[in-house]
């Protein structure tokens, strides 16, 4: 017997502003009344796929088993685009075949699917909103116990984005990127803990911008406020910050930004 209270997220760069997340959620609930949404964000800049990329990356593992997940950055709406219908972790992601879902693409055994089944659909499909009418009611169809098979074919060419690793410079000295600002103004970098196991043992020193930071502080209240401070978040990787202040504006950096490591 289907679960017709499945959990579906709504990730997108649409804001809050205008309509189209409240149709988004009209769709579903036509389709698939008892299902839960929760919304991730609405936030993403818009038309920033690695963006909303690397914020469904941070988010998904948190969800329960069978969730699905609906992601809607989509600069080619209307183009020879596909939709695609990812089965990868135990969960179910819907959108656009952009690189927004490389991750889990990337995830063992994942089955990724061609959205072409237009009976999934609205019968009316717009050139500008297939959030509306492709993306929320083939996850409301999902929710109400349509299997995945039925969205469309398997396919094994979906687009991928490369992978942003650190970059290694010398014996004791990589280079990384900014991933993304957070609200607070943060700097979230690639310099994930897990690749260097020295940090525990050896001194650090990063480079942002023309800012120097020397060692890692265990929180951001470590540093007096308007103070920059190199922290462990929790994502596992290092970011910088400001206490009480925006890194972003004060060092004049953002997304894509170079963060030079050495360890000492």
């Amino acid at each position: 017997m289907p679960d017709s209270s499945r959990l579906i997220t709504l990730l997108t760069d649409f804001g809050l502003e205008d309509h189209f997340v409240g149709v988004m959620k009209g769709v579903i609930a036509g389709i698939a009344p008892r299902a839960r949404v929760v919304d991730i964000t609405h936030e993403v800049q818009p038309f920033q796929v690695g963006q909303a990329r690397y914020l469904l990356g941070e988010s998904w593992r948190y969800f329960p088993a069978r969730t699905i997940h609906v992601v809607v950055v989509d600069p080619g709406v209307g183009s020879e685009r596909r939709g695609l219908l990812v089965e990868a972790g135990g969960q179910v992601f819907i959108g656009p075949d952009n690189g927004v879902l490389s991750d889990v693409l990337a995830l063992p055994k994942a089955k990724v699917r061609e959205l072409a089944n237009r009976k999934l659909w609205l019968a009316k499909v717009s050139a500008t909103f297939h959030g509306r009418d492709v993306f929320a009611p083939v996850a409301a169809h999902l929710a109400a116990g349509v299997t995945p098979a039925k969205a469309g074919k398997l396919i094994t060419d979906a687009r991928r984005l490369p992978v942003p690793a650190p970059v290694r410079t010398g014996k004791r000295f990589w280079t990384g990127e900014v991933l993304h600002v957070d609200r607070f103004g943060n700097l979230i970098t690639n310099l994930a803990a897990a690749e260097f196991p020295e940090l525990g043992r050896r001194r650090v020193v990063l480079k942002v911008g023309y800012e120097l930071i020397e060692g890692l502080s265990p929180s951001y209240a470590s540093a007096a406020p308007g103070a920059v401070v190199a922290v462990l978040g929790s994502g596992g990787t290092i970011e910088i910050a400001i206490n009480q202040g925006r890194a972003d504006r004060k060092l004049g950096v953002g997304a894509g930004s170079p963060v030079d490591l050495e360890l000492v």
